[in-house]
């Protein structure tokens, strides 16, 4: 499990639903929640989690896409096995992993050092605490 530590800029609320945006250095990230935490308040410090296999990778990604998070980060290992290659990329100081097919990975030419774009459904990403 990927954790960050994030602060939280905005919280949005129709009826259950919550969309939490969290400032991430100099990005943003956005959670989407049916139940939120009382104490949960705007300027507090919070985890967030996302697995590795609910978290996409593009190089060279330019275009639009219905993902509310599409972070710039860097690649800095990859761990190639049979079938499945865990890319890790650093995101504003924080080190995640991201599980894709080696096919995929061979296919963007990714290899250490590149920048990419990671790609996270705000439904993906669980505020902790």
């Amino acid at each position: 499990m990927n954790r960050l530590n994030v602060k939280v800029e905005q919280i949005d609320k129709i009826d259950k639903l919550h969309v939490i945006t969290c400032k991430l250095g100099c990005q943003s990230i956005k959670a989407v929640s049916l139940e939120l935490n009382e104490s949960l308040k705007i300027g507090s410090n919070v985890e967030l989690s996302v697995k590795s296999t609910n978290m996409a990778l593009a190089k060279n990604f330019t275009g639009q896409l219905s993902i509310a998070n599409q972070l710039t980060a860097k690649v800095t290992a990859i761990d190639k096995g049979a079938l499945l290659s865990v890319v890790q990329v650093e995101l504003e100081g924080f080190f995640l992993e991201c599980l894709v097919t080696v096919e995929a990975m061979l296919s963007m030419g990714l290899s250490v050092g590149d920048d990419v774009t990671l790609l996270i459904k705000g439904s993906e990403v669980f505020v902790c605490g």
